[in-house]
């Protein structure tokens, strides 16, 4: 079974230690033990609104299949896969902004 990074969504060879593109440490989907994080839309990724790369990283689904079946949904579906989709992009929080923590280099007081 291929694996896929839980950060970046990038695809890994089976024996990963960690994703060669964001360097999170890999794991496998289909373990029972891995502890999820709440719902986020992740900052890096995502194409349009991290909408379908936020359930792929949620479920360790491929984030290509999540997209085709968004826009599959939203073709065939009209108004229920626009509406889904606009209402994933407003309730779900956006992953925070990581900030390196801020150094005060004025020594004089």
């Amino acid at each position: 079974m291929a694996l896929f990074c839980a950060g970046c969504g990038a695809s890994l060879p089976g024996s990963a230690r960690f994703c060669s593109a964001c360097g999170k440490p890999a794991t496998d989907p289909t373990s029972a033990s891995i502890a999820r994080g709440p719902f986020l839309r992740p900052r890096a990724g995502r194409k349009f609104a991290g909408v379908c790369q936020g359930l792929a990283n949620q479920y360790g689904w491929d984030p290509s299949w999540v997209r085709i079946i968004t826009v599959l949904l939203a073709i065939f579906v009209f108004p229920v896969g626009f509406v889904a989709y606009a209402l994933f992009w407003v309730i779900v929080p956006e992953e925070p902004l990581l900030l390196p923590p801020v150094t005060n280099l004025n020594t004089t007081i």
